[in-house]
């Protein structure tokens, strides 16, 4: 793949891919940097980008990838919580501040497994035959780690309304 090519894929797909970013991360300056590392990826190893997927699968896959990835890197907890706390903007893809600290903190938090599959069912809409097929794991598994997803949502929902 050229450059010329990756440049018009970023043109083309760059508030997708921006827009995904934000609806993990709940950040829209973590957002753009999301996007420049997943083209930066794509410009290092252009091969990388398979030619049997489409670009917007390609794309798509790689910021979820980086996303959960940052989500997953200790030394970026922090400082994600505090610019979520912080932060008096409205946020734009409509959930409240303290919905969005709830959610990033269960993110962090949960083992990989359940945010993969978090992910997928409250972010993308999955069903969860959807998700299932996916990953190739039971429905019935989808349905445990769900359920598991959601009582760590409670703790941490429960948690951050019994502090002062």
């Amino acid at each position: 793949m050229q450059h010329d090519e990756i440049e018009v894929l970023y043109r083309k797909y760059g508030a997708l891919v921006h827009r995904r970013a934000v609806a993990i991360l709940g950040d829209v300056h973590e957002g753009h940097d999301v996007v420049q590392e997943v083209f930066v990826n794509v410009l290092r190893a252009p091969d990388t980008f398979r030619q049997e997927a489409s670009p917007v699968t390609y794309l798509y896959n790689a910021a979820t990838n980086v996303c959960l990835r940052r989500l997953r890197d200790s030394r970026r907890r922090g400082a994600l919580l505090e610019r979520h706390v912080s932060k008096e903007e409205p946020r734009t893809d409509g959930l409240r501040a303290e919905d969005a600290v709830t959610l990033a903190s269960v993110l962090r938090d949960v083992p990989e497994d359940l945010r993969e599959i978090a992910v997928l069912y409250f972010v993308d809409e999955m069903s969860q035959d959807e998700i299932a097929e996916r990953l190739g794991v039971a429905r019935r598994t989808v349905g445990n780690r769900l359920e598991a997803f959601r009582e760590a949502a409670q703790k941490a929902a429960g948690d951050s309304h019994e502090r002062p």
